[in-house]
């Protein structure tokens, strides 16, 4: 698929959400809601850097985040962004190599509701989703080039699909057959959103993380670095079951996957990580 194609494709995006008719699906909230999310958790993540070592590094990181979520039953905004540090490893029999990577993502998402696929039940909507992620790393092993960097951005079509799974009449329980409770009414949803890449460019150094300029007395931190378009692959989703609070706020459950990697042959770089988390949706209208 060439570029005219890629370009075809993002500028239907908007189209088959607007294109919709705006018919009532009575599960889900009609009116707008605007929430400030924030967000706690931690990621296992993996990654290699051809341009440096062909050793994998695995490691587990904590993670945070903040946002601002636009949302009804027909159309979906969301803009924030989320930050991890943590320590990887890469062994090799008795020999073991460390690195530091910090991962500062910023995004910005807008989806609007499917009718075809959508009914009292199920809310589909489609749209894009804009990411920015850079990464920091450091690894004393690797000498001169101990310090890593990269941007990678990407431009997304996404896909979400949203069940309404809440509880509609108050049960009576027992706990041990003789402690008994009861489960009142509670709005919770379960949704799952898949984002494929349609343009992925990165800005990194072509082949090793070191230039010519600290020998001619004016270093420069980004010395020899190179901006490529439709460079590389990168998919990403989110799984995450969201329940209403008394109060209108929500909290939500989160498992979230990205894994990408850029172009080119002897620098390549890929990255996956998992993440798991937990947020505090904040209703502010």
């Amino acid at each position: 698929m060439n570029k005219t194609h890629y370009i075809i494709l993002l500028s239907l995006i908007p189209m088959f959400g607007m294109a919709q008719k705006e018919e009532s699906v009575n599960s889900l909230e009609k009116r707008k809601s605007i929430y400030f999310s924030t967000s706690m958790g931690f990621s296992s993540s993996t990654f290699r850097d051809f341009a440096t070592s062909p050793l994998f590094y695995k490691g587990i990181a904590r993670y945070a985040s903040i946002g601002r979520i636009r949302n009804d039953s027909m159309r979906e905004s969301r803009l924030g962004g989320s930050y991890s540090t943590g320590n990887y490893k890469a062994t090799v029999g008795d020999h073991s190599a460390s690195s530091q990577v910090k991962t500062l993502a910023l995004y910005y998402a807008q989806m609007y509701h499917l009718s075809k696929l959508s009914n009292d039940k199920w809310n589909t909507k489609v749209g894009g989703l804009v990411n920015v992620t850079g990464n920091l790393r450091i690894n004393g092993s690797l000498g001169n080039n101990s310090a890593g960097l990269e941007l990678n951005g990407t431009l997304f079509a996404s896909i979400k699909t949203e069940r309404d799974v809440s509880r509609v009449k108050t049960k009576n329980k027992k706990f041990l057959f003789f402690i008994k409770y009861k489960l009142k009414p509670r709005k919770r949803k379960l949704s799952y959103r898949l984002n494929l890449g349609l343009m992925n460019n990165n800005y990194r150094n072509p082949y090793v993380y070191i230039g010519q300029s600290s020998v001619l007395n004016d270093d420069k931190t980004f010395d020899a670095y190179e901006f490529k378009t439709f460079s590389g692959f990168r998919m990403s989703s989110s799984l995450d079951y969201t329940i209403a609070l008394n109060n209108r706020n929500l909290i939500q459950f989160s498992y979230l996957w990205d894994a990408y990697r850029t172009g080119g042959d002897l620098d390549k770089f890929e990255m996956a990580q998992h993440v798991f988390k937990l947020s505090l949706l904040f209703n502010t209208k």
